[in-house]
């Protein structure tokens, strides 16, 4: 296992997870995309953007117009396919830390090819947000303790109902996924150890990831929550 490239790994995800959480607008979709741009290996184009946002393609264009307007992204045309006109596509015009981070990240990424880095990026992921061991009295404190670190190491999350699902939004990584969906094996991890250390019977199940643009969801195993019994649908049955 190549020790530097988790550390470098942990640190940087948590140092992106920390901008994020400390200095974005989490009710500003403006802001949001800006940061999407800044995360993103190259220019994007709206159907990008929209597919990681969920927002409408005009409502991300009037948001563009306003950061170009400002100076703050660039619009070029995508080189032609010989098919209509090429699409327009969008690039920040200024750098900051978040950009240099994430390229840290990815040339960490990189060149960590062992499996076992992920458990040991998460570990030091966690450690540099000072998410630490936190024992539990019971398994819905245990959630708890796990949305609150998860919250802390930079998304936004939610816990249904029931208890045994934990809905992850607001990823600070969500434009570098694609591509390095490492990423998503070291959220996994990291949760794993959180949950691990409550000293509770809850376990990860899944972690899906965006099965809506935008949104993870985290299952999870806890036997004090198995239903009495089951109804099952009917068979070929289409809901009309």
């Amino acid at each position: 296992m190549n020790r530097k490239a988790a550390d470098t790994i942990g640190r940087s995800l948590a140092r992106l997870g920390h901008l994020r959480a400390h200095h974005a607008d989490p009710v500003s979709s403006r802001d949001h995309i800006w940061r999407l741009l800044q995360e993103a290996d190259g220019p994007m184009s709206l159907e990008d953007i929209s597919a990681l946002t969920s927002l409408h393609v005009n409502t991300i264009r009037t948001h563009l117009e306003v950061l170009q307007a400002a100076g703050q992204v660039e619009r070029i045309r995508a080189k032609s396919n010989g098919r209509g006109r090429p699409r327009w596509l969008y690039s920040p015009l200024t750098d900051d830390p978040y950009h240099q981070l994430a390229e840290q990240l990815v040339e960490a990424l990189d060149a960590a090819a062992d499996p076992a880095t992920a458990e040991a990026a998460a570990q030091r992921w966690r450690g540099s947000e000072g998410v630490a061991h936190e024992p539990s009295d019971s398994p819905d404190e245990a959630i708890a303790v796990a949305a609150a670190s998860l919250e802390q190491l930079g998304f936004d999350v939610e816990v249904s109902p029931v208890g045994d699902v934990v809905y992850l939004g607001s990823c600070p990584y969500a434009a570098l996924v694609a591509k390095h969906p490492e990423i998503c094996d070291i959220h996994a991890r990291a949760l794993e150890q959180v949950l691990a250390a409550t000293g509770q019977d809850v376990a990860l199940e899944a972690l899906d990831v965006f099965p809506r643009p935008g949104v993870c969801v985290a299952r999870l195993r806890r036997k004090d929550v198995e239903p009495a019994w089951s109804v099952r649908g009917t068979p070929g049955r289409n809901g009309s």
